[in-house]
């Protein structure tokens, strides 16, 4: 069985990514912080398979994220009104494309999960799991992982609340998909909070920081946005 990736990504362009983050971050810090959290998303993929495809939106900011990659991917438009969707052809794409395949699938907002959890995605889709799946803190799901493609396996879900991944959970029991396997938690980087919790991170755990060496990178050369946010980041800094 062929192992692929896919990369869900949005182009960082300052103002349009990671929003919920400001004004804790600048558009632009946002669009830097970013592109650093795809730098590493793509890195970790490849350590496990070459196979990769990127899938992006807008469309027309191509140019702007093939500047950023640092290697050979497959790039493909997310198409789709809602999450659903977009995940839905994606994963259509990607199994019509490789046949006989496990897809592995999650984006760039939970740049410190190691690569290992990938690994052992792809080896319970190997063995007897028909799905895969790696729960957020926020309720929804980090990383998604199938054996085979069903059309409807995204829709009538309430994408953005707490409830996200038993939603997804409920798809699979509706659409026979047997012997979900679970990875480990982790958390997505969304909100100051989040933000904190990954600089933290960074600052105590050599094995975050070797996950994600883009993004230690880009905190660690703009240290003094703790300074500017709190007086209670300069206890600690980079």
């Amino acid at each position: 069985m062929k192992r692929v990736i896919i990369i869900m990504a949005k182009v960082p362009v300052a103002g349009t990514v990671k929003t919920r983050l400001q004004p804790f971050l600048s558009p632009a810090e946002c669009a830097g912080l970013a592109a650093a959290f795809l730098r590493d998303a793509e890195n970790k993929a490849k350590t496990v398979c070459k196979k990769t495809i990127l899938a992006y939106s807008p469309v027309d900011q191509k140019i702007v994220l093939e500047n950023i990659l640092q290697s050979e991917n497959i790039l493909v438009e997310q198409r789709g009104t809602d999450l659903g969707a977009r995940m839905s052809a994606a994963f259509e794409f990607a199994f019509t494309r490789e046949k006989d395949s496990a897809v592995v699938m999650f984006g760039t907002d939970s740049p410190t999960f190691p690569a290992k959890f990938i690994e052992r995605a792809f080896e319970f889709l190997e063995t007897n799991a028909d799905a895969v799946m790696g729960k957020s803190a926020d309720g929804g799901f980090y990383l998604i992982g199938l054996r085979r493609f069903t059309p409807h396996l995204f829709e009538n879900i309430e994408w953005s609340v707490a409830s996200v991944f038993e939603q997804m959970t409920a798809n699979f029991a509706r659409f026979k998909f047997h012997n979900l396997r679970l990875i480990p938690d982790w958390y997505d980087v969304d909100t100051p909070d989040d933000f904190l919790r990954l600089r933290d991170e960074m600052l105590k755990d050599e094995e975050a920081r070797k996950c994600a060496p883009q993004t230690f990178q880009w905190l660690t050369a703009n240290a003094e946005i703790f300074d500017k946010n709190s007086n209670s980041f300069s206890e600690n800094k980079f």
